[in-house]
């Protein structure tokens, strides 16, 4: 399992770990319903705002409990870091 990158002495978990994490496993998880506008916004790539999200760093984003990708969380913003060649257009 490719579990990321070291990136000027910080770690970038990969794609591949999300997809492999469920739930429960990584305590900072943001769980969007299906039908939340920003799921769609999060699967093009796009900045999502979730002002109940309380933590700064990554996060695991998943939908009804099945992990989709990273973001980069601060206050309550999650800069998308969802895998470029899985992106909607």
């Amino acid at each position: 399992l490719y579990l990321g990158d070291l990136k000027k002495n910080r770690f970038e978990p990969s794609q591949a770990l999300a997809m492999y994490l469920k739930k429960g496993v990584f305590s900072q998880t943001v769980d969007l319903s299906c039908e939340d506008p920003n799921v769609i916004r999060y699967l093009k790539g796009e900045t999502v705002e979730v002002p109940e999200c309380p933590w700064d760093g990554w996060v695991l984003v998943c939908v009804d409990g099945f992990s989709l990708g990273w973001a980069k969380a601060k206050n309550g913003t999650l800069k998308n870091k969802y895998c470029t060649g899985w992106r909607m257009q």
